[in-house]
């Protein structure tokens, strides 16, 4: 048997209302194996002449990468690997980054010109 509020055995120990913690509780997750429309892939798991290749199901992507002795990265990083790059890019969109931009380059301008006299 085991205690539904913190996931051990019975034997062991108290359990109930303020006797054991009360664990967060485990979210029943499916994850379904078809892509909707598939994943074109053009980098590593792609085509023998080096064409992007479209999988239709994350199974067939896993076998591809047992296949090629090749780990998926989404195995082995997470989304925050990759969020100060985005953090960045979108600030370079930004109208504070154009403007400090043209500053530069407008001071480059000015010391050429100086530089040239």
């Amino acid at each position: 048997m085991t205690c539904e509020r913190c996931y051990r055995p019975m034997n062991s120990g108290e359990h109930g209302l303020y006797l054991c913690p009360m664990e967060p509780r485990r979210a029943a997750t499916v994850r379904p194996d078809s892509i909707p429309g598939g994943l074109l892939i053009s980098h590593g798991l792609c085509n023998e002449d080096g064409s992007p290749r479209r999988y239709d199901s994350h199974s067939e992507i896993d076998l591809e990468c047992q296949k090629r002795n090749l780990v998926r990265w989404t195995d082995v990083y997470e989304e925050s690997r990759t969020r100060d790059g985005k953090d960045r890019a979108a600030w370079f969109q930004s109208g504070e980054a154009r403007r400090e931009r043209a500053e530069r380059v407008e001071l480059r301008r000015q010391k050429a010109a100086r530089v040239s006299q």
